[in-house]
């Protein structure tokens, strides 16, 4: 199971917000003292940290399998964040990334692709952090936006603006073939829309894998979404899977339910 994404990505309360803008009044000194001592970015492994020192976390906006996460500010400049927890016991599976050894995978994926050119629809890792018993991960956190799934409870998405999000998800799905990566759990539940503009950004990187050209004999993501080739045969190749999972979710999000039955 993934941390649900369903909740609405919405400002902070006033009184953290607040805080947070003190925070950044109060330390713009050791800031300006300390300006050689920079934090660590997605593409750097962390130091010794303090999250509690960087960033202000605000409510829980969800709770799943594989962890949870909440709003939070960075207090130098008030930007909003989602702090997500990862506990290790759930992801015990490690990369290799050049210049940093083995990194927890949802990390070491999300500082494969944010390390290269940033594509405007794939959500960013801003930061992290490892603890003894779980990670901590800083993700940029849009507003107003909400989770394609709930956004289409108000009902289905019309052809044109289906066609403008399948656009963009294409365009973040082929940022990740080009950087050697696999999502692997395409739905609408991962994407998010903005409610004015309409762009999404593609989440969730904790169901992906490097890509390869042979066929794969495992399957991390949502089952309505597998390629039938998955339940005939317990294999398939990344390209035509991910093109089918794109497709099961071009039909949900106009027609407000799956194309086969038993989904």
């Amino acid at each position: 199971m993934k941390v649900s994404t369903s909740w609405i990505f919405s400002p902070l309360p006033s009184h953290l917000a607040d805080s947070a803008s003190t925070d950044q009044r109060n330390s713009k000194r050791k800031r300006q003292s300390s300006s050689q001592q920079t934090p660590s970015t997605s593409s750097q492994r962390p130091a010794k940290r303090s999250r509690r020192g960087l960033y202000l976390k605000g409510p829980l906006l969800g709770r799943g399998g594989f962890g949870s996460g909440f709003a939070g500010v960075r207090r130098s400049d008030g930007l909003p964040v989602d702090i997500k927890y990862v506990s290790k016991d759930r992801t015990p599976e490690r990369l290799i990334v050049d210049g940093q050894g083995r990194l927890p995978l949802e990390v070491a994926l999300k500082t494969h692709i944010t390390s290269a050119l940033a594509c405007p629809s794939v959500l960013q890792l801003l930061d992290w952090f490892d603890r003894p018993r779980r990670y901590v991960l800083i993700l940029e956190r849009p507003a107003p936006c909400q989770n394609l799934q709930g956004f289409c409870e108000n009902g289905c998405l019309d052809e044109r603006l289906a066609k403008e999000v399948l656009v963009q998800l294409i365009v973040a799905l082929k940022h990740f073939e080009n950087h050697g990566i696999l999502h692997w759990d395409i739905k609408p539940e991962n994407l998010l829309i903005f409610t004015e503009s309409q762009d999404i950004k593609l989440l969730d990187f904790s169901c992906g894998d490097l890509l390869k050209r042979s066929a794969y004999k495992y399957f991390a993501g949502t089952p309505a979404f597998a390629p039938p080739e998955w339940f005939s045969r317990h294999r398939y190749n990344a390209t035509p899977a991910t093109v089918w999972s794109v497709g099961v979710t071009l039909y949900n999000i106009l027609c407000d339910c799956f194309p086969f039955r038993g989904t």
